[in-house]
């Protein structure tokens, strides 16, 4: 509602105009999640949702034009659907002790919100003239780049690492000595 009010109008046509980005944003995320399992991959919606997000920032942070900017906030929700894949990914890749998973859960939580969190303090410093919220965006666009880079060396690491699996499994003489069960691969 925040950045919503920037637009100009009063505060019940604001209330009405920011909740649009983000019922299409649960539509979307709720799609992105069925079908991320029925396809079991992860990588590609997560990708797909933060370039749509970070097309999103890009657009807010070029422009002034109000109506553009509110088109770009469909865009950077979208970055949701992609977070509730990844913690679907994680339940997936951390499987093994419900201990790890857990802390692996909550940490991932806790440091996927940094972005937001320090976007929303650049906001509060006054030093950098009317709310304009650009380096806001800035933020969030560098936090969601970082982000997507570390998806991806998580993807690569997963993928190389089901290959290892695979050929474990073909030259195994005794299926007793295998680290995973038979069948088992990370979903990338």
């Amino acid at each position: 509602p925040t950045i919503v009010a920037t637009i100009g109008y009063d505060t019940t046509v604001t209330l009405l105009l920011a909740a649009p980005p983000w019922v299409l944003a649960t539509i979307v995320a709720f799609a992105m999640s069925r079908y991320s399992d029925k396809k079991r991959k992860r990588f590609i919606f997560i990708f797909a949702s933060n370039a749509l997000a970070a097309l999103g920032f890009v657009i807010s942070i070029c422009t002034m034009d109000m109506t553009v900017r509110y088109a770009s906030l469909f865009l950077m929700v979208q970055m949701t659907g992609g977070q509730g894949v990844f913690l679907g990914w994680i339940n997936n890749t951390f499987a093994r002790e419900p201990a790890k998973r857990a802390v692996a859960i909550a940490v991932i939580s806790g440091l996927s919100q940094t972005g937001n969190i320090f976007g929303s303090l650049v906001l509060l410093a006054p030093k950098w003239g009317p709310t304009i919220y650009r380096y806001s965006f800035a933020i969030c666009f560098a936090a969601l780049g970082v982000s997507t880079i570390m998806f991806s060396v998580m993807h690569l690491h997963l993928k190389r690492v089901n290959k290892r699996i695979e050929r474990n499994e073909r030259n195994a003489k005794d299926i007793n000595d295998l680290r995973y069960p038979v069948g088992f691969r990370y979903l990338v």
